[in-house]
């Protein structure tokens, strides 16, 4: 067939595609033809970027709920007007088409950033808000941010850094109530600017997106993403087999400074549906918010569902949650043990996506399938290729366990001023991050482990993620991680970190025993450590190096 036949009918089916996925989210029953022409000419005066989403339903629906902050609740008019004023002052202070730091706590002013620093075409250099002086001085000496956007509370530690950093942004301080340490309130820096759309942004590749990595080994890098390269396939592919709808109520209580939870609420917003922030997770306040707000739909990191699950059951029967529709899962191994525990109390409402900031959206496992497929993040999203490679570049067969590497058209520009760290990612234009995992011949892949992480005992390569997985499943463990450590005879022999469920008991050779009963005599912790908690990053992955540090 000619190679413009096979071109009109990949599109034709996209075409349909993305009809079916706007049908089936409400979009279509939401649409009024009357505001199209509205919001055509206000497109037509600003750049590309997830901020035309707003543009869109303050026209089609201003007065429904956008964003719920506690009190303050905000229509899709009032965050619209919100944003373009916050889009003048950041203007007006060098922010269009540069990089823009940004250091926010989850809340409406992180989204009325995000969104506006989009409409003027600048670059978003998210910062942690647990980060340190030093941490924070790093990313500004590598981002170079023209601006930032600050909350009060941490306006001290990034006052220190810019002075570590040597740098002159201008900063706008959020929620302040005092003179901060740095820059002007975000109330004076936004008095006087105007409601309507800013100036279009001159210069620059229309904006995007700057993310540090978690930092669990090593310094950080910069994963950049240009809102020009961003494709929606996966996205799209989510959206129809998740069933999210234009009436949704997202709940918000992973960190807007990382990857998933902005991307959740960028598809929400897309939708035209409602955005629920909560700014430090609660199990209980968690429970309580879903009933008040009538949630439909959240984002959770494993730990969240761990801490959900563990709450006394009278606790848990306090609260009407029979309005969510769906949980999904990501951003660390989701334990097959924590699936069933969530499938049993909320229903069939558990999803669970891998994907890296790097990679976007690849894989997605639905309701049931963590728990007929033990370990399993599902199938490739439309648009997505995987290779599973050995140490030599070579895929492996069917069943075995390979570097995956990935192809879509949400993967990144690379690595900010670190073109060497991009080389090593890339394979004939897949990328990888380092994880470890198999496919099956159905096609679902199951994630092993880190590279980093895998441990070779006497030659014999050994994946914690199973053995993990395994002791997640007795009943007096709450949470386990199991790392490598030096051995002189074996190489690296394992340690078991363990924290015991509350009111519960066990030894350290129940647990051993306990490995010993399923699993090969190697793959038993030959040490186990008792912890009050695992150190974890903010997005739940577990720091192992830190305890592969930790001294006996």
């Amino acid at each position: 067939m000619p190679p413009i036949l096979d071109r009109l009918r990949a599109r034709a089916s996209d075409a349909r595609f993305a009809l079916d996925v706007l049908r089936k989210s409400g979009m279509v029953r939401a649409f009024r033809p009357t505001a199209l022409p509205g919001f055509a000419a206000a497109a037509r005066l600003t750049k590309p970027g997830p901020h035309l989403a707003t543009l869109l339903h303050a026209r089609m629906h201003p007065d429904k709920e956008c964003v719920i902050d506690g009190d303050r609740r905000y229509t899709w008019r009032t965050f619209d007007q919100a944003v373009n004023q916050l889009a003048h002052a950041i203007a007006a202070r060098g922010g269009a088409a540069a990089p823009v730091a940004c250091m926010l706590g989850n809340g409406a002013d992180y989204l009325i950033a995000q969104q506006a620093l989009a409409r003027v075409g600048a670059v978003v250099v998210q910062i942690g808000y647990r980060s340190k002086p030093a941490e924070v001085a790093y990313i500004l000496g590598n981002a170079e941010p023209a601006a930032a956007i600050v909350g009060a509370p941490y306006a001290e530690t990034f006052a220190e850094a810019m002075r570590l950093a040597g740098s002159r942004c201008q900063v706008i301080v959020a929620g302040a109530t005092a003179a901060p340490p740095v820059g002007e309130p975000w109330d004076d820096a936004i008095a006087g600017q105007p409601g309507d759309l800013p100036p279009t942004a001159r210069g620059g590749d229309g904006g995007g997106v700057i993310v540090y990595t978690s930092g669990t080994t090593g310094k950080p890098k910069g994963a950049t993403r240009s809102w020009k390269q961003t494709g929606f396939d996966a996205v799209a592919d989510m959206i129809a087999r998740v069933g999210m709808n234009h009436d949704d109520r997202h709940l918000v209580v992973c960190p807007l400074y990382h990857s998933a939870a902005p991307a959740f609420v960028a598809i929400t917003m897309s939708l035209g549906a409602t955005s629920v922030l909560m700014n430090h997770f609660d199990p209980e306040a968690c429970l309580a918010l879903i009933e008040r707000e009538r949630v439909t739909s959240t984002l959770m990191v494993p730990t969240m569902l761990v801490r959900i699950t563990a709450l006394p059951a009278a606790v848990r029967r306090r609260y009407d949650t029979s309005s969510l529709r769906w949980i999904m899962s990501g951003a660390a191994p989701l334990a097959t043990e924590t699936a069933r525990q969530v499938e049993a109390q909320f229903g069939p409402v558990l999803w669970n996506f891998y994907g890296a900031t790097e990679t976007g959206l690849v894989t997605l496992a639905g309701p049931g399938e963590h728990t007929a497929r033990p370990g399993t993040v599902g199938r490739a999203m439309r648009g997505n290729q995987i290779r599973l490679l050995d140490d030599a570049g070579a895929e492996v067969p069917l069943g075995q366990v390979g570097e995956v590497y990935v192809r879509n058209s949400m993967l990144i520009g690379g690595y900010h001023k670190n073109r060497d760290a991009t080389d090593k990612s890339i394979k004939d234009g897949f990328f990888s991050v380092g994880d470890l995992g198999r496919l099956d011949a159905d096609g679902y892949l199951y994630m092993e482990s880190r590279k980093h992480d895998m441990v070779i005992s006497g030659g014999v390569n050994i994946y914690p993620r199973e053995i993990e997985d395994h002791l997640h499943t007795h009943p007096a463990i709450l949470d386990v991680a199991v790392v490598g450590v030096p051995d002189p005879e074996w190489g690296e022999t394992l340690r078991a970190y363990v924290v015991v469920r509350p009111g519960q008991a066990i030894t350290a050779d129940e647990v051993a025993d306990y490995c010993r009963r399923e699993l090969a005599d190697y793959k038993r912790p030959r040490q186990v450590v008792f912890l009050d908690e695992l150190p974890r990053n903010p997005t739940g992955k577990i720091l192992k190096r830190e305890l592969r540090d930790r001294p006996l």
